[in-house]
């Protein structure tokens, strides 16, 4: 009784599943699946329960056959089908031909497409697959593989037919079908799991029947799921060994279905597995050459469909065939190259009208993508440039901005001067700026990054033949130069200091030359040549690139005296050691601190600029060592004298006790002035004492300070201190 109860209940409740077209909608047709789905378990464990208890399935499959409505006896037959597939009392075979005939009963698109996927979600662990317990007189993977996809034919066939039933909306009824897209795929994911599916048996069975049922359809939405479904669900080993016919399927489908679409997902799957796994795409590469096919289809599905296909489409297909080639092959330049040859030809095709912001921005995707792992192999790529041409202005410094950090980021040296034009060509929009654009209106931090990365750039460059180095400086000096006041306060640093290492670089090389080629016993004149004239590379006089440097700091005197101040003073202590070489360059070194003063005087007005640009200058002028004795006095008088014009006494009184030292040095040694400026400091001092009473630090720095003169000064140190207190 208990057992024919439960039967009557589940067929009352399945019932609920046969009602007017204003219960099956979508959505609430679902949910109503899922709860029945869950209640039919319970009925399904029943039966498992009374096959446990001796009950013969057999005869409770033929009784639930005896149900009136059609719908709801299906289900029954399913759930029991499980359980009788279950006993083994008869192969499982025989039970799934029976279930999928029966199934034809319901046409109705949406009932009979929850019923089919009923029934492989109730028969999923009960296939006769290889190894499972069903295989054998149940039958084998061929049976599996034929009901699977006779379901899918099915199935596939009732979801097309819900185009034409529903709404009166066509958008709103293709919206109603994409919702159940997953119920046919998961005939697919089932197919793909089984044991017996091999890399033999989907290239001699499987694929051929899914690609005839695909073409065969005929329907757009159909084929474009389908043949994504195919890409994801089976393993990607199966799509290198097949994958001439899997991509001249895909030529094949109606036109409109987005191929670009299906292509892309496939270039990217197959790009993660090349990642990783390492010598993937190697192996089959010995027998298959996967480049070529993908570059002889994609050109095809241009030639056939170009004129038809967006503009953005297209790109988007380039731009991940270029993914996949980087990742692929990431040392086959020549391939990204014929990728770029092929984007040529499609912009050359297209009308300036059908070029949309949204395509540029493709465009620009395609670009860039090579970047992070190419870099400079960049400028070996023909078509690279003939592309950037399409870009807007504001675009072109986008990726040139790219284009510089890849340089950068990669750390990889720039070596020639060749590669230098050529970057600087590429990047012109990001180093001078766009003609007519308003910097002010730029993101600040955005802009300081951005010109912080091109300051960097000039490190990358390493020529090995210092006339070269040179060259590239110079060129790269004109180019900072085009670009206006406020990027020079950011590039123009960076270019001095390059000059002054190459300064230095260049003077340790005719060092090491001289060294070489200087004659000895042994030697003779091995090294001249028949004129008797040393050979070797040619040299560069220091004090060429010191003049070169002090010209690039003049560009930015007036607009940012400050760090023209500094830079000057960092070529003083450069020339030290050109100096201690042998290399007069007092002339140039007194310019360079006489011109570092004169823009201290005369253009920052800034009180702690001024404090911090004196003290650099003293620091500066007690380290220099190649000043004679009237041209050290002079500048460091004009120091002192514009040590006592600072606005703050406390300034004065700390700046002018730091200028005791430069009287104090080999070239001057003069004790009188020494005498002058501790007594000048002490005065300040009391003076800081009455209007600020903040003289304690000054005291202590004139002590500090005065230490170094205690053989001859000591009394001064001994009378602060008296003072103090």
């Amino acid at each position: 009784f208990f057992f024919f109860f439960k039967q009557k209940t589940a067929y009352e409740i399945l019932s609920g599943l046969v009602g007017s077209e204003m219960c099956i909608r979508d959505r609430y047709y679902y949910v109503l699946f899922m709860q029945i789905f869950n209640d039919l378990k319970d009925l399904e464990d029943h039966f498992l329960d009374e096959k446990r208890k001796g009950r013969r399935m057999a005869d409770v499959y033929e009784s639930v056959q005896q149900a009136a409505e059609l719908l709801p006896r299906l289900y029954l037959l399913i759930t029991v089908g499980s359980v009788f597939i279950e006993s083994q009392e008869t192969s499982a075979k025989e039970i799934l031909k029976d279930l999928i005939e029966m199934s034809k009963g319901i046409q109705h698109p949406l009932r009979g497409l929850f019923l089919r996927y009923f029934l492989l979600k109730k028969l999923k662990d009960r296939l006769p697959d290889k190894k499972s317990k069903f295989e054998g007189e149940g039958g084998n993977t061929s049976d599996c593989i034929n009901f699977l996809l006779q379901n899918l034919f099915e199935m596939n066939r009732l979801w097309m037919r819900m185009q034409h039933v529903g709404s009166k909306d066509k958008a709103t009824r293709e919206a109603n079908r994409q919702e159940l897209n997953m119920v046919v795929g998961e005939n697919l994911v089932r197919l793909s799991s089984l044991q017996g599916v091999d890399l033999q048996t989907y290239q001699e069975l499987v694929q051929p029947k899914l690609f005839e049922l695909i073409q065969n359809c005929k329907d757009p939405i159909s084929q474009q799921y389908l043949m994504d479904c195919i890409i994801q669900v089976f393993p990607d080993d199966f799509h290198l060994q097949t994958l001439d016919k899997l991509l001249d399927a895909c030529t094949k489908l109606h036109n409109s279905v987005d191929v670009k679409t299906i292509f892309i997902s496939l270039m990217d799957r197959l790009a993660n597995y090349a990642n990783s796994q390492a010598n993937a795409i190697a192996d089959v590469e010995k027998n298959i050459n996967i480049f070529g096919l993908f570059k002889k289809y994609i050109d095809k599905v241009l030639e056939e469909q170009g004129i038809a296909m967006e503009l953005k489409k297209l790109i988007e297909l380039q731009v991940a065939f270029v993914r996949f080639s980087i990742k692929s092959y990431p040392d086959k330049i020549e391939y990204v190259n014929l990728i770029l040859e092929s984007s040529v030809k499609i912009m050359q095709l297209q009308p300036s009208k059908s070029v949309t912001d949204d395509c540029l921005k493709s465009l620009v995707k395609l670009l860039v993508i090579p970047l992070d792992t190419l870099s400079l192999s960049i400028f070996n790529l023909a078509h690279f440039p003939t592309l950037m041409q399409y870009l807007t202005p504001q675009l072109l410094k986008t990726v040139a901005k790219k284009i510089v950090m890849a340089v950068v980021n990669v750390r990889k040296p720039i070596e020639t001067f060749d590669t230098v034009q050529r970057l600087l060509s590429f990047i012109k929009p990001f180093i001078e700026g766009i003609a007519g654009e308003d910097e002010a209106k730029d993101d600040p931090y955005e802009f300081e990054e951005n010109q912080n990365y091109a300051a960097k750039l000039v490190h990358q460059i390493e020529c090995k033949d210092p006339v070269t180095q040179l060259e590239a400086l110079v060129l790269l000096k004109e180019a900072f130069e085009k670009g206006g006041p406020q990027r020079m306060r950011y590039t123009i640093p960076s270019l001095v200091f390059s000059l002054y290492r190459l300064a230095q670089r260049s003077l340790k090389r005719v060092t090491e030359e001289d060294e070489k080629r200087r004659p000895s016993s042994d030697s003779g004149s091995e090294n001249t040549t028949p004129s008797g004239q040393l050979e070797g590379p040619p040299k560069i006089p220091p004090l060429k690139l010191y003049q070169i440097a002090y010209q690039a700091i003049e560009s930015i005197s007036q607009a940012h005296p400050e760090t023209a101040v500094r830079l000057y003073l960092h070529g003083v202590l450069s020339m030290n050691n050109v100096v201690s070489s042998g290399t007069d360059c007092e002339e140039l070194g007194y310019q360079f601190a006489s011109q570092a003063l004169v823009l201290y005087q005369d253009e920052i007005t800034d009180t702690d600029a001024k404090y911090r640009a004196i003290t650099f200058i003293i620091g500066t002028l007690q380290k220099a060592i190649f000043f004679s004795f009237d041209n050290f006095e002079t500048l460091t008088t004009n120091t002192v004298q514009y040590c006592a014009k600072l606005l703050k006494k406390q300034d004065q009184c700390k700046a002018i006790l730091m200028c005791t030292h430069l009287f104090m040095s080999k070239i001057l040694n003069d004790s009188d002035r020494v005498d002058k400026n501790l007594k000048k400091s002490l005065g300040l001092c009391g003076i800081c004492k009455i209007a600020e009473n903040k003289s304690m630090d000054l005291y202590l720095s004139l002590i500090h300070i005065s230490e170094p003169t205690r053989p001859l000064y000591i009394s001064y140190a001994v009378f602060c201190l008296k003072k103090k207190k």
